[in-house]
Order: structure tokens, then C-alpha cells, then sequence
């Protein structure tokens, strides 16, 4: 036994004492980094700024080992630098060449920093390359082609991204994963600025070992064969093109890189062109995101891509339904189709899926009723899914109790659908409902009591419906959370006790139409809700009384219609938008801040001058875009400091008293679509400054005394102008061909002026009156972005472009008019001649006046093409002739007065035309129904083929006449005894009267 213990001590030695030695003294003798490599990395840090210190590890001391640097990753073994990420730390200046001695380097991340330069030739040096990153980076120009050389690539990620993100714009880049992927989607769909860009993209082709490329927001423009190139890199499993301004491509069948399963081309120009094939003929595909690009026609019926996650076609114009096959993606989390034309019954299908999370389809065309949607759920839908998005179609019927079964829902919209009947009492079960939108359907009766239940409930949108009843403080006792209530529009009452405190701080409330009790004045609990500085919408409540001082604060303030008096004071806040229309308010104009955006005080009291709140110089310039003064009582001169104002958008100072010339400073008005200023005691003559308003979309001048031509250059440089109203002015001289320029034309009203001349037969090129506009031009134009005829974000019904105009023989005032409206008035002036054939081209135009001036000749024949006529006034002219037959053949036509000129014959039959009244014809010679006068048979004139009557007898007694002398002629010239005979007379007789007197 004694001798056996020596040999235990030495095993035990080995086994314990020799490995903690040896872990020691490597430890002392960790690898380092070569010189060479260190002095290339401070060469590098001392090229660059470095605001924020990041780089305060890489210290020159020769004993500091480099790989200890932040960023810095050396191999284990040799100590060459392998890797360097400088993601996210704000640095700035030139990248030298230094890096070039790191030549092993196999990760280069240099993302989220700010380097204005284009980017370095030298990279495509780094060969051993394997991961590339300069997304975000702040570089510009031309991406180099010596990139393809670093053959070792698997990522290339060199995303594009402005240096100016606008105010309030958030940045999800990489911020969230969906479906396993990271979000690319930004806040709001923002074109931005390209500043990298391609000449092509045959490089890609040599980087065969690619397999994730990312390229958002790079111009690639020039790259039209950009799919072809795609095809030939075998490995590639991740492609992202957001917003690269691609407008091609490829309709190819199918593609050859089958280890595809991210792809995301959302935010392009691949205008009036279906998906393609080769799209859903990606097996491997988990991840697609096209949305925001315009493609048109159907969503294929048959795919391949049956792995799908996350499919996202947005912002499209397809017009088919849901196919089958997306019902099979058993792997579907993200289920995104919204602002699209799909149709067909509601898609219950998706409630079968076991892993759906989103299901978003809002803004389509989906019918059918809700309980088809919620009649039939799977178990398994109900425990997954958390977002239901469908607001914005036709969607019918009463909501039914299975709508409380969902077990982990959060977000539920249903707004502006057709849902009818009351809110079910389930709806109290969704205990982790957090938003709740049921607002813009037909739904009634008061609100459920388990509305109070939702003790996580932060948002709650139930506005435009029919909801009655009263609403006590009770409903509101364990809504915590609550920080959106939005019910505007309803039949509803709140009755609380006037010590009431919430036990909520709203960021956002809506009552408008509400009764806020029994005493009109503003309610006291509002005083408590500390957080409403943002939105605050009372307007139509009938609160009276003066405006509180505290409102002032409130970013967005809506008290119109309501009996609110006293006057305003001056307000500076920034970013405001205040709306206090219809209402009692009086005295002079408050002054405002450089940060208000939008202000309404139209159809109040207000009186006095504008100079003051124009031309205030406390600010050199101001923010406004939208202003609204309309139907006040203002007076004075139009001031001449709108160079002052250069972001307004929508100018309304229309029915005021107003007079004085139109300053040539409203030309500073760049950004100008919507000027009114009808109805005032304008004069002068239009200024040559206003050439300048380029973005105009209206111009309403009517009823003022404005004098002069109409201005040429109205059609040269205006050329976004859709309404034209210069009526009753003084206008005078011919109408200018330049006019015709204006293609996108819909309304042009200068009737009741001087205008003489005859009406310009380029009349035609008023395209927009010509062409029937396809459901995704008017998508395109009104729908997902802010409609150019709609310019407020805030105001209950936005500042909805209007016009004042002549139809069916009255006036009308059109509310949010285009594109419904086409309109042509060039009534009481003096235009002469006949009316142009090219008139009637434009099929589209749905009104013409002509009627009050000194037109001639006939009604053009084939006046039947334009079958989108509802009103058709040609009176008080002096046209002749028939009526063409073709007029009965425009069924839409609802107002017709031809009376007072000089038609002839046979009023066309047809139920059309004989359902007018008598009136509409009186003053011509004509006869049929509806006039008392029979077409006899005997009675009735014919008609020549021009239109002119037909006297037998006089044609042959003009035809005898002519012949008798003609012969007579004749046998002057062959007899000479005649002649002779005839010439003594003539002189003899003349010889008799010349003596005579």
C-alpha cells in the first residue's frame, strides 16, 4: 500500500495542478494582434470622427492588444483581424485606404453610421470578404462594379437611406421579427431620395455564393434585366428591393434559384403590370412583401409557394378573390391585403389556419355577412390570432356572440362597414382587446355594459354609427387603459355627476354630435385629463359660452358648429390645428404662431382687416398650410406679405367684403392647390405673379370685378389646374387656345362675363373630361395617399375641395366633388359662331352650359357621344335647324333647355326627350311632344339635308327666271340685229331720262 501512494500524488498533480498552470500562463500569453493590423486600425479611427467617443478602446500604447478594440474580432489562433463591426456608432468623415492591410478580414459592418462619400474602389479589394455591410451608412453615388470581386460573399447588405428623416417619422428597420423575419416596413409610405445608385447590376453575376442581398432603397432603375441577373446566383435565399424605382419586371414563367425564401420588392413603379409568374412559383418562399407597387388583375389562381409566413400585397389594384391555394399556407402568421379591389364573400377560409397572428384586409371590396367570418372558427385561430383588420368594406349583417371567443386578440377593426344592430355583450370576454374599432357601420341601440370589462382596452373607435342612449360614468369604471375614445357621430348622451373624475387620461377624444348633458356649458372633467393637450373633438354639441384658456394648449382643437362666442385670443403653439367653424366668435383676427398648420374660423363674425395677422413681423415666415377665413365679415385690402407664408396649401377668404387689387406677393404661394376668393369686391386684373402657382388645383374667382383677358398663361403653367371659376366678372376679349392646355380640366366656369370671340376648337384636349378613368386611376389619385381634393388630416370632413356651379338650371354646391364632376359653363357672354364639332368628344363631361350668347348655325349631329350628359342648356343662342335624333339617346340626361332660338322641325321621339317639359323647347318652331303643336302630315316643312326649309314654289320660279335669262342672253350674243336693236333702245331711253330732269 506504501509504496502505491506515490504514484496517486503524481496522478493527482497531473489531473489538477499541470492544467490549472498551463490555463494560467496561456492566459499570460494571449494572441495578439499584428502591428501591421493595429497601426492600419488607428491609421483608420484617426480618418474618421468620432462625436460620441465610441472608439476610446483603441488606445496606441504598444501593449494594448487590439483584439480587445470595440468592433474588433480577431481569428484564435493566429490573431489576424477577422471581423470589424461599427454598426450604430455615429461615425463621420472619409474611410482611407488603411483597412487594405487587414487582409483576412471576412465581416466588415460599418451600417447605421453617417458617411457622406461615395463609396470606396478599395472594397472591392477586400477578397476574403464573406459578410459586407453598408446599409445605412450615408453613402452616395454610383455603387462600383470591382464589388463583384469578392467572390466569398454570402451577404451583401447596402441599404440606401436618407440623411434627412422627416419630423416624427419613425424607423422600424430591424427594429421587430416578422413571421422570423425583421420588419422592413416603414412608418408611413414615404418615397425617399435614392442617393445610391446602379448603372447595372452584371456584377452581382459573379458573386455565385451569395445567399442574403439587400438593396433597399438603392436606384436601380438602370438594371432593367435585374430579374435575368437575380436567376444566376444559385444560393440565394434572401432578396430585398424596397423602393429601388424598378418599373420593369421580367414576366418570366418560372426562376432557377429555387432556395429562395425572403423576398421583398414592395414600394416600387411597376405600374399597369401583373404579379408574375415566376413569383408564386417559389416553393421555398416563406416571406413576400410586394406591397405599394400598382400591380393590376388578379391574384393567381394556382401557386406553388405553399411555405408561406408572411405574404404582404398592399397598396395594389388587384381585383380577383382570395384564391384557394392561400388557405393551404398552413404556416401563415402575417396575412396582409389591404387597399386593393379583392372581392367576393368575406374569406373564412383563413379561419381555419392554426397559426395566423394578423389578418389585415381592410380597404377592398369584400361582401357577404360578418357571421360567415365569426360562425365558424377554428379552435385553433381563436387562440393565435392577436390583429383583425377589416374596415373599410361591405361587409353586412348583425355581430354575433362567437366575436368574444378569441382568446388572445388585440386589435379588432371593423370600422365603415355595413354592420348593423347592437354591440353583442361578448365583446367583454376579449380580455386582451386593446384597440377596438367598430366606427362608420349602421350599428344601434346603446352600448354594452361589458364594454366596461376590457380592462386592457387602450383604444376605442365606435364613431359614425347610430348608437343611442345614455352613457353613464359606470361604463367607464374599469377602463383603466383608456387613452383613445373615439365616438363621434352617434345618437348619444353622457350623463355623469358633475364631481366625476375618470379613472383614464385620454390622449384622444371624440364627441362630436354628442349631448354632453343637461347644461350646454363645457364639461368640468375635462379639466382632469392632463394628457389631452392632443386631440380634443366637441364640435357639435351645442356648448356655449367662451373658449377656455386652457384649449389653447390642445394640438388639434375641433369646437365647429357649436354657439361659442366672445373673441379669441393670439396662440402660439407649435404644430396646432384648430378648427372653430360655425360659430359666434368675434372681433378682429388673433395673432398666431410660425408652428399653427391648419386653421378654420370660417362662417363666424369675424371683422376688420387682415394685415395684422398676415404681416405680422414677430416671425419671418410661417408654417400654415391651410387657411380658412370664408363667409366672415372682413374687410380692407388684401395685404401684399404672402411671401410670408410659403408652405399654405388651401386659401379660403371667399364671401368676405373685401376689395382692392390681387397682390402680386400671392405668387411667393408655391405650394398652392386651392385659392377661393369668390364673392368679394376684388378688381383689377389677374397677376402675372400667379404663373408662379404651379400646384394649383383650383381657382375660384368668381363673382368679383376682375377685369381683363383671361391670362395665357392660366393654360401654360398652371397645368395641374382641375377647376377654373371666373364667372361674373368683367372678363373680357376671346377665350385663348393656351386654355386648352389644361388636360386634367374637370370644371371651367366663366359664364356671365364679356367674352366674345368664338368657343376654341382644341376644346378636345380637355382630356380629363374625355377619358373614363379606370377604378386604379381614381385609387391612385384618391386613395391611399392624402387626396389631393381632401388637404386636412384633422377636420371632421377635411377641407374637401367644393365648387359653386350652374346645373339643372339652378346653382349647386358640390362637396368633395372630384372626380365626380365634370363641368363646362361659358353661358351670358357674348361668343358668337357655331358650336365646335369637337365638343362632343368629350364623352366624359357631365354638364354644358353655352346658353345666353350669340352662337349660330346648327346643334352638332353627333351630340349623342356624350353619354355622360346629366344637364344640357343651349337657350337664348341663335341656332337653327333640326334637333339631332341622336340627343334621345342620352339616357342619363336629366335637364334639357333648348328654348329661344330657331329649331325647326320634329322634336326626336323617344322617351328621353318627351319627358321634359314643354319649357325646355318654347321659343323655336317646333312641334311633337311635349309641345301642344302636331307634326301633320301635311302641315309639317321638310327638312334638307342642312337644315334648311324647302319652298317649291319659289325654287321654280328662281329656276324659270334664271332660264328666261339666259336665253335671252344668248340671242344677244348670236344675233347681231338684236343686239344692235336692244343698245339703241337702252341709249334712247337713257337720252329720254337725262333730258328729262
Amino acid at each position: 500500500m506504501s509504496s502505491s501512494n506515490p504514484s496517486i500524488a503524481t496522478l493527482s498533480f497531473l489531473f489538477v495542478f499541470i492544467p490549472s498552470i498551463c490555463f494560467k500562463l496561456c492566459k499570460s500569453n494571449s494572441i495578439f494582434c499584428p502591428q501591421i493590423e493595429k497601426q492600419s486600425l488607428l491609421s483608420f479611427k484617426h480618418s474618421l470622427q468620432d462625436p460620441y467617443n465610441q472608439l476610446s478602446s483603441w488606445n496606441e500604447d504598444n501593449d494594448v492588444n487590439c483584439c480587445k478594440w470595440n468592433g474588433v474580432v480577431c481569428n484564435n489562433s493566429t490573431g489576424h483581424v477577422h471581423q470589424l463591426h461599427l454598426r450604430g456608432l455615429s461615425l463621420r468623415g472619409q474611410i482611407n485606404s488603411s483597412l487594405l492591410n487587414l487582409k483576412h478580414l471576412s465581416h466588415l459592418d460599418l451600417s447605421l453610421n453617417n458617411f457622406k462619400q461615395t463609396i470606396p474602389s478599395f472594397f472591392g479589394s477586400f477578397t476574403n470578404l464573406e459578410l459586407f455591410n453598408l446599409s445605412f451608412a450615408g453613402f452616395h453615388g454610383v455603387i462600383p462594379h470591382n464589388i463583384g470581386n469578392l467572390s466569398y460573399l454570402r451577404t451583401l447588405d447596402m441599404a440606401g437611406f436618407p440623411n434627412i428623416i422627416p419630423a416624427g417619422h419613425k424607423n422600424y428597420y430591424h427594429s421587430r421579427n416578422l413571421a422570423g423575419y425583421p420588419d422592413m416596413e416603414f412608418a408611413a409610405h414615404v418615397s425617399f431620395p435614392n442617393l445610391l445608385q446602379v448603372d447595372n447590376l452584371e456584377w452581382l453575376t459573379r458573386l455565385s455564393g451569395l445567399e442574403n442581398l439587400n438593396m433597399n432603397f438603392v436606384n436601380l432603375s438602370r438594371a432593367t434585366d435585374w430579374v435575368q441577373v437575380i436567376n444566376t446566383l444559385p444560393s440565394l435565399q434572401q432578396l430585398r428591393f424596397q423602393n429601388c424605382s424598378l418599373s420593369y419586371i421580367s414576366p418570366l414563367s418560372y426562376l432557377n434559384i429555387t432556395s429562395l425564401t425572403l423576398l421583398d420588392l414592395s414600394s416600387n413603379n411597376f405600374h399597369s403590370t401583373e404579379v408574375p409568374k415566376w413569383i408564386f412559383g417559389l416553393h421555398n418562399l416563406h416571406f413576400l412583401d410586394l406591397r405599394n407597387n400598382s400591380f393590376i388583375g388578379p391574384i393567381q389562381a394556382n401557386s406553388n409557394a405553399t411555405k408561406l409566413k408572411y405574404i404582404d400585397l398592399s397598396f395594389n389594384f388587384l381585383n380577383s378573390t382570395v384564391p384557394v391555394w392561400l388557405y393551404s399556407c398552413i404556416d401563415l402568421e402575417f396575412v396582409v391585403l389591404d387597399f386593393n379591389f379583392l372581392t367576393g364573400a368575406v374569406p373564412a377560409g383563413f379561419t381555419n389556419l392554426c397559426k395566423t397572428r394578423r389578418l389585415s384586409l381592410s380597404n377592398n371590396n369584400f361582401q357577404g355577412n360578418v357571421s360567415d367570418l365569426f360562425g365558424n372558427m377554428s379552435e385553433c385561430f381563436l387562440e393565435a390570432l392577436e390583429v383583425l383588420d377589416f374596415q373599410l368594406n361591405q361587409i353586412s349583417g348583425q355581430l354575433i356572440d362567437q366575436i368574444g371567443e378569441f382568446k388572445s386578440l388585440e386589435y379588432l377593426n371593423l370600422n365603415k362597414n355595413l354592420l348593423t344592430g347592437p354591440i353583442p355583450a361578448s365583446i367583454g370576454k376579449l380580455s386582451s382587446l386593446k384597440v377596438l374599432g367598430l366606427g362608420g357601420n349602421k350599428l344601434t341601440q346603446n352600448l354594452p355594459h361589458s364594454l366596461g370589462e376590457l380592462f386592457n382596452l387602450e383604444r376605442i373607435f365606435i364613431f359614425d354609427n347610430k348608437l343611442e342612449g345614455v352613457v353613464t360614468e359606470t361604463l367607464f369604471a374599469n377602463l383603466t387603459k383608456l387613452k383613445i375614445f373615439s365616438a363621434s357621430h352617434n345618437q348619444l348622451s353622457l350623463n355623469v355627476s358633475q364631481s366625476w373624475i375618470p379613472p383614464f387620461q385620454l390622449v384622444v377624444l371624440g364627441l362630436e354630435s354628442w349631448s354632453l348633458g343637461s347644461s350646454s356649458k363645457i364639461p368640468s372633467w375635462l379639466e382632469t385629463q392632463k394628457n389631452l393637450s392632443y386631440y380634443l373633438n366637441l364640435a357639435g354639441t351645442g356648448i356655449t359660452g367662451s373658449i377656455p384658456s386652457w384649449f389653447w394648449d390642445t394640438q388639434i382643437l375641433n369646437l365647429s358648429h357649436n354657439h361659442l362666442h366672445g373673441e379669441i385670443p393670439d396662440f402660439r403653439g407649435a404644430n396646432q390645428f384648430i378648427y372653430l367653424s360655425f360659430n359666434n366668435l368675434e372681433g378682429p383676427l388673433p395673432r398666431v404662431g410660425d408652428g399653427l398648420k391648419e386653421l378654420d374660423l370660417s362662417n363666424n363674425s369675424f371683422s376688420g382687416g387682415i394685415a395684422h395677422f398676415l404681416c405680422d413681423e414677430t416671425y419671418p415666415t410661417y408654417s400654415l398650410e391651410i387657411l380658412h377665413l370664408g363667409e366672415n365679415q372682413l374687410s380692407g385690402e388684401l395685404p401684399d406679405c404672402w411671401n410670408k407664408w410659403p408652405s399654405l396649401r388651401y386659401l379660403s377668404l371667399g364671401n368676405n367684403q373685401m376689395y382692392g387689387s390681387i397682390p402680386p406677393s400671392i405668387g411667393f404661394l408655391a405650394n398652392l392647390q386651392s385659392l377661393n376668393l369668390e364673392n368679394n369686391r376684388f378688381s383689377g386684373k389677374i397677376p402675372f405673379a400667379m404663373h408662379n402657382c404651379i400646384k394649383l388645383v383650383k381657382m375660384g374667382l368668381a363673382d368679383n370685378n376682375l377685369e381683363g383677358n383671361i391670362p395665357a398663361w392660366i393654360g401654360t403653367s398652371l397645368v395641374e389646374l382641375r377647376i377654373l371659376i371666373l364667372r361674373s366678372n368683367n372678363m373680357s376679349d376671346e377665350i385663348s387656345s393656351e386654355i386648352c392646355q389644361l388636360s386634367y380640366l374637370q370644371i371651367l366656369d366663366i359664364a356671365n362675363n364679356e367674352l366674345s370671340g368664338i368657343i376654341p376648337r382644341c376644346i378636345r384636349n380637355f382630356t380629363a373630361m374625355v377619358m373614363k378613368r379606370k377604378m386604379s386611376d381614381l385609387f391612385k389619385l384618391y386613395g391611399n395617399e392624402k387626396s389631393w381634393y381632401s388637404y386636412s388630416l384633422y377636420s371632421p370632413g377635411g377641407f374637401r375641395e367644393s365648387a359653386l356651379i350652374v346645373k339643372k338650371g339652378s346653382k349647386l354646391e358640390f362637396d368633395n366633388i372630384l372626380p365626380l364632376v365634370t363641368s363646362i359653363d361659358l353661358s351670358m357672354n357674348s361668343l358668337s359662331g357655331e358650336i365646335p364639332n369637337e365638343l362632343t368628344s368629350l364623352s366624359e363631361l357631365g354638364s354644358l352650359n353655352l346658353s345666353g350668347n350669340q352662337l349660330t348655325g346648327l346643334i352638332p349631329e353627333n351630340i349623342g357621344e356624350m353619354k355622360q350628359l346629366e344637364s344640357l342648356d343651349l337657350s337664348r343662342n341663335s341656332l337653327w335647324g333640326r334637333i339631332p335624333s341622336s340627343l334621345a339617346s342620352i339616357s342619363s340626361l336629366g335637364y334639357l333647355d333648348l328654348s329661344y332660338n330657331n329649331l325647326t322641325g320634329r322634336i326626336p321621339d323617344g322617351t328621353q326627350l318627351q319627358s321634359f317639359n314643354a319649357s325646355s323647347f318654347v321659343g323655336n318652331h317646333l312641334c311633337g311632344l311635349p309641345l301642344t303643336s302636331n307634326c301633320s302630315e301635311g302641315g309639317t316643312k321638310e327638312m334638307t339635308e342642312n337644315g334648311a326649309e324647302v319652298e317649291w314654289f319659289y325654287v321654280l320660279l328662281s329656276l324659270g327666271y334664271a332660264l328666261g335669262f339666259s336665253m335671252v342672253c344668248t340671242a344677244l350674243v348670236l344675233k347681231k340685229t338684236w343686239r344692235v336693236a336692244y343698245f339703241g333702245l337702252i341709249e334712247r331711253m337713257w337720252i329720254r331720262f337725262t333730258t328729262s330732269t
